[in-house]
C-alpha cells in the first residue's frame, strides 16, 4: 500500500505544532488557519483529533468539481488539486468530510493537503507521533477508524442527551 498520513488520535495532545509546521512550510508563516490539516477539540471528551486529508473511501471533492480541478490518484487514492483549473466554486470544500479543503480568503484560492510531495511537515513536527507518514495495513486503518467512530457516536449521544435535558 502506498504511503499515507495516519493519525493515532490517542497520542494527540492538541499542541497544534502540526498546524504551525504545515503553514510555515506552505505559506512561510505561522498561521494555523492556513494549515492543510485541522485539529478539532472535543472538550466534553477531553480529546483533540487531527483531521488530515487521507484516502477517503469515496472522494466527493473529486466527484463534485465541475471543471475537474480535483483528481484522485488511483494507486494512493489521495486527491490533488490543480490550482490552474480551479474556479473557486468551493464545492469541494463544502463536501470534504474532514473539513480540510479550505478557501484562503486572503489570496482567494482553495488550499488542501498534498502530503508535501511525500515528506509531510506535520508528521515530522508532531512531538508525540500522533501523525505519521508511511505504509499502513488495512486492518490497522479499520481498527483506528472503528475507535474514532465509537468516540464520535459517544459525542453525538452526549449532545442529544444534553439537548433533551435542556428541553425539559
Amino acid at each position: 500500500m502506498p504511503a499515507q498520513l495516519t493519525v493515532d488520535y490517542t497520542k494527540c495532545t492538541g499542541c497544534r505544532i502540526c498546524e504551525l509546521a504545515c503553514s510555515a512550510k506552505k505559506e512561510g508563516l505561522f498561521n494555523p488557519a492556513l494549515a492543510r490539516l485541522k485539529i478539532v477539540r472535543y472538550d466534553d471528551l477531553g480529546m483533540d483529533i487531527p483531521n488530515v486529508c487521507g484516502p477517503c473511501d469515496e472522494a466527493p471533492c473529486v466527484d463534485i468539481c465541475p471543471v475537474y480541478a480535483m483528481r484522485r490518484d488511483p494507486l494512493s487514492r489521495m486527491t490533488y488539486l490543480d490550482e490552474d483549473k480551479c474556479i473557486l466554486c468551493k464545492s469541494c470544500a463544502g463536501v470534504c468530510v474532514n473539513g480540510v479543503i479550505k478557501l484562503d480568503t486572503s489570496r482567494m484560492r482553495i488550499i488542501k493537503c498534498d502530503h508535501c510531495g511525500g515528506d509531510p511537515e506535520c508528521a515530522k513536527a508532531c512531538p508525540t507521533g500522533a501523525i505519521q507518514y508511511g505504509s499502513i495495513s488495512q486492518s490497522t486503518i479499520r481498527g483506528r477508524h472503528g475507535k474514532m467512530i465509537h468516540y464520535l457516536k459517544e459525542i453525538e449521544r452526549t449532545a442529544l442527551a444534553e439537548q433533551t435535558d435542556g428541553e425539559k
